[in-house]
Parts: C-alpha cells; sequence; structure tokens
C-alpha cells in the first residue's frame, strides 16, 4: 500500500497519506478539502551494505548468505 503525498489546493498545505486503493477518496487532513494535486514523490535511496543477512560486501544475495554460503557469515 503506498503513501502519496499531496498537495492542497484550497488551503495550500503539503501532506501524506496512506491509499490504500485507486478508487479511495482522498481529502486534505488540515481543511478536508478534496481539491488535491498529487505530487511524484522521490523514492528512498539507501547506501552502505548490500541487502544480505550479514551486511558484508562480499556476501551472497539473501537467503544464500544466511545458509552460510558466503565466508564473511563465519
Amino acid at each position: 500500500m503506498p503513501i502519496y503525498e499531496f498537495h492542497c489546493r484550497a488551503c495550500d498545505s503539503h501532506f501524506e497519506t496512506l491509499v490504500r486503493n485507486r478508487a479511495e477518496a482522498v481529502s486534505c487532513q488540515h481543511c478536508g478539502s478534496s481539491d488535491l494535486q498529487k505530487l511524484i514523490s522521490a523514492h528512498a535511496v539507501g547506501s552502505g551494505a548490500p541487502d544480505t543477512p550479514c551486511g558484508a560486501a562480499p556476501c551472497a544475495p539473501a537467503p544464500a548468505c544466511g545458509a552460510g554460503a558466503c565466508p564473511s557469515c563465519h
């Protein structure tokens, strides 16, 4: 279930809300208006350790890493 960012044209506020399905009506959390503009949100990009259980770079991607398939886990 994605979280969307909106701009309310009525009160000029910005807010985020969870939208469970496209047919769900969304209204401003501040003034209740439905005159909203859905904004394009940037996705978070992480840095650092790869997606492995041990977090070490030479590991194989999960789940092989946790199964003892990489030398860094031992």
